[in-house]
């Protein structure tokens, strides 16, 4: 029997490992991109999926982190395209000649890995995934939309519970990013009904399950005169469905980087 021992409690927990959910156009592109900024965080693979990259552009330093080859942006067009990523993640250089060429042509060289693993858009995957298996595939936009099944369900489950597995132990820095959902109480009839809270914005018990394996969870919002910063406790007017269990990052973080909560994991929250 093989017996995986970890070095130490520190080295295992400098890892990000990170689900960020928000409303659309909050930024959580441009922080997942960030990790590009800095040599503690770069270089980063950004694994794209119907995010709003060319946002992107308006950052010179985002443009000049692509031509330098810290930013190396993927574009995924199905779930099953993972599968190949993280068996090279796992395995190192030498396993995926596609991949390592694309290392090689960024710049790095024969033994380089990324440091930063970024996806965008969780929400969206799941979206395209529950229209997939329901067999209401592109072609079908035209015609009526046939309700997912329960064995579908089932089967979203399964992948989505395995896809934060796999990739939250992988030994790197691991940020999902995906959409918000807002959750509504009862009011006065007549009235707008009160929001109770937010959460990330998965179908099914993926909503529960996938959270569950990020060592931090959190929303990125609005904070007063526009800073922007993590929500990781409560607001006064509502519960987000938040979590941070390293217990090194603050319950608020104005105008968050990857490098700058990588940093407060490594020096305690400082």
């Amino acid at each position: 029997m093989k017996l995986v021992t970890i070095a130490t409690l520190n080295e295992e927990a400098n890892n990000l490992k990170m689900l960020v959910f928000a409303e659309p156009g909050l930024g959580k592109t441009h922080l997942g991109a960030s990790a590009s900024l800095d040599e503690l965080t770069a270089p980063v693979l950004f694994l794209e999926y119907r995010a709003q990259i060319a946002s992107l552009r308006s950052n010179p330093a985002y443009v000049k982190a692509m031509e330098e080859g810290n930013l190396i942006i993927v574009r995924i067009e199905k779930y099953t395209e993972l599968a190949p990523i993280h068996a090279w993640l796992k395995a190192g250089r030498g396993s995926n000649e596609v991949l390592d060429e694309l290392m090689t042509s960024c710049g790095h060289g024969p033994e380089d890995m990324p440091k930063t693993i970024v996806f965008d858009s969780l929400t969206e995957l799941q979206r395209a995934e529950v229209m997939r298996v329901a067999g209401n595939i592109s072609t079908k936009f035209l015609t009526s939309i046939e309700p997912p099944q329960i064995q579908d369900w089932g089967t979203l489950l399964n992948q989505f519970t395995t896809l934060a597995h796999d990739f939250f132990v992988l030994p790197y820095h691991v940020v999902f990013m995906g959409l918000e959902t807002v959750d509504y109480g009862k009011g006065p009839v007549g009235e707008a009904p009160p929001i109770e809270g937010y959460r990330v914005a998965l179908q099914g018990q993926a909503k529960r399950q996938f959270p569950a394996y990020a060592l931090t969870l959190m929303r990125l919002e609005l904070a007063p005169k526009g800073a922007n910063y993590f929500n990781v406790g409560y607001t006064r007017a509502h519960k987000s469905a938040v979590k941070e269990q390293t217990g090194m990052i603050p319950a608020k973080v104005l105008n968050p980087t990857i490098p700058m909560l990588v940093n407060m994991l490594m020096k305690g929250g400082d």
